[in-house]
Order: C-alpha cells, then structure tokens, then sequence
C-alpha cells in the first residue's frame, strides 16, 4: 500500500517500493486559498535547499550560483552575507527556499486575491509584484461524512511550476526572472511535500474544507494549553524532531536516514507540459498521506478539549515528515540537473 511505502518504509528503512497512485481528490468551491497557505517552517525548508544544494554537480551549481546572484530581490536575500564566497552563495539558495514565504509580509507586493488590494509598483527584474498564495498548495478535499467535493480549480502549484522549470535554461529570458522563478521552485517543490499542503479536510462541521488543517485544533503536550492548529503542527514536525541539532547536521542525518533509490523516488522530471504530471504525483502523495495519517487521531467531542495527539501519532509524523523533506530535496536536485546541467 502506497501509506506503508511512505510511512514506513520510507521513513524508517533504506529499502522500500514504489507508491501505488492517489485515489481522485476534489476541492471546496468556496475554500479561502489564502488561509491555506502556511510552509513547513524555516527549519524543514532550510534543511531540504541544503541537502539539494550539496548534491548538485558542480556544472549545475555554478549555474545555480549564477542565477542566484542575479536575483531581482538579491539584496534583501544577501543581508549580512557575502555572495561572493561559496558559503554566502550557498546561505542564498537556503534563505532562497523560504523567499516565496517572506513576501507575503512584504509592502512591496500585493495580495492578487484580495480584490480591495492596490497593485504596487512593478521593480526592476521582477516579472510580477503580485504574492502569489495559490502556488503553494493544491487546495483540495477528501470527505468521510459524505460531505461533497469538487475537482481542482487554477491557479495552483501545477498550473505555476512548469513554466519556471523550462525557463531555468532559456537564455532568452532575462537571468533576473528565471531566478525570481527557480525560488518558487525551490519554495514550492518543498511545501508540495508537506501532507497538508495537498489537501483539506471537508467535513458536515466544516463542508468548505479546514484550510490544510489550519482550523483543526489539537493538543500536543502534557499541559492544557498546549495547542496548536494541525497544520502549524507538521509545518515544525521536522524541527521537533531535532531541536538542538545544528541544520546542516539535520541535513545529513536526514540523507543517512533516507539514501537515494533512484527506481522508487520517482526522480524522472520531463519537459514540458509533462512536469506538471510528476508534480501532481508528489501532490498526490502527500494527499494520501494526510488522509491515512496526518488526520488519524480522535475526534473532538462535543464540548470537550481538542483531542490529543499520541506518542505513537508523533513519532510517526516525525519519521513522515523526515522522509517528506529528504525526498523533495532529492527531486529538486533531480529537476536541476535535468534543467541546468550542460
């Protein structure tokens, strides 16, 4: 079964097989996009641009440094960091892969959806000004009450990613927004990974979807009061899983934790159209994933605390969310050698 490949095998043993395919999910018509947007946290982020940073050849990583250091938001990714050494070029793809985030609290953007909203001015390098909340995400619903749901609307994380993919190595696009797009790569690519960016959860309580968990309390510690939404809950699962671990020793813990099978990690990124196949597989993947284990625990009763989530619950999150982040790193790597490599 395709939860066992992930959930076990993945996560816990070096050896497993190849995932059998997401069933058909939908998507809440009325479902706010925005409330959905959430990431793994810097952490998980940071730790899966290191480990794909580390496995490039060095042909495609000099032209990922070249990309990077054309950036149209170079200066404020470069604060306190000398892009000129390999170390400081390096800290520019990781603080690259949390971009797409920042700017949602940036003025200089503006929020498209929002249609109050005044479009800021367009600056130089940039392609668009505009924040972009529908790219991280594939906002579907599963439903176990009967409750309906209805098939995936653009633009999302499938429509946006292939256009950047094919951009990475066209000379006649400006270096400027083939970088602007390899951060949305390097950005989405992860929080694709993250089960509850592939779907919500549509419920007769909640028949418009929880926003990826974002209205689903539970408890989390021995006291009361520790709660938290559960989508804040496996955006930090990779960072609870190591707290005092410095990142780059995250980093290859999680590679030694999970060494690279070519033939099951479905590392084959095509041109074109085709792309958006493979990232909706990921998607896909993450979706079944959230069904048969992020929303496996006990249901609030009426009245009564958010439920809270186990030791067993946690500790297969942990080795979840550990296998999630290793293997976006290892299909970044794989879409920028098939992009960038001479």
């Amino acid at each position: 079964m395709f939860i066992v490949y992930l959930s076990l095998a993945l996560a816990l043993t070096p050896a497993h097989t190849a995932p059998t395919p997401a069933a058909t999910l939908g998507v809440p018509s009325t479902m706010s996009p925005s409330a959905v947007v959430r990431r793994w946290d810097a952490t998980g982020h940071r730790a899966m641009a290191a480990i794909a940073y580390d496995r490039l050849s060095l042909a495609t990583r000099l032209r990922v440094d070249s990309l990077l250091r054309a950036h149209p938001d170079r200066d404020s990714l470069a604060v306190n960091v000398d892009a000129s050494t390999a170390a400081g070029v390096r800290e520019l793809f990781l603080r690259l892969s949390v971009w797409p985030d920042r700017i949602r609290r940036d003025p200089r953007f503006f929020d498209e959806l929002n249609p109050r909203a005044v479009p800021t001015p367009l600056l130089p390098g940039f392609p668009s000004m505009a924040s972009r909340s529908t790219w991280h995400y594939l906002p579907r619903s599963f439903s176990t009450d009967g409750t309906p749901t209805q098939l995936l609307t653009a633009p999302n994380a499938v429509t946006a990613l292939p256009g950047f993919a094919d951009a990475l190595a066209d000379r006649g696009i400006p270096a400027s927004v083939r970088a602007y797009g390899l951060g949305w790569l390097v950005h989405v690519i992860g929080d694709l990974h993250q089960p509850l960016h592939g779907i919500s959860r549509a419920s007769k309580v909640r028949p418009n979807g929880d926003s990826g968990g974002n209205a689903e309390w539970v408890q989390i510690g021995p006291a009361s009061l520790d709660t938290s939404n559960l989508h804040a809950v496996w955006d930090g699962m990779v960072r609870r899983t190591a707290p005092d671990v410095l990142l780059d020793q995250l980093a290859q813990q999680l590679v030694v934790d999970l060494p690279i099978d070519p033939a099951s990690a479905d590392l084959h990124i095509p041109q074109g159209a085709a792309f958006a196949d493979a990232i909706q597989r990921w998607a896909d993947e993450s979706a079944t994933l959230a069904r048969y284990v992020v929303y496996e625990y006990p249901d609030r009763t009426a009245g009564g605390p958010p439920p809270r989530l186990s030791e067993a619950y946690m500790t297969l999150a942990g080795s979840v969310a550990r296998a999630r982040i290793t293997l976006a790193a290892y299909r970044l790597t794989a879409l920028l050698e098939a992009r960038l490599a001479p």
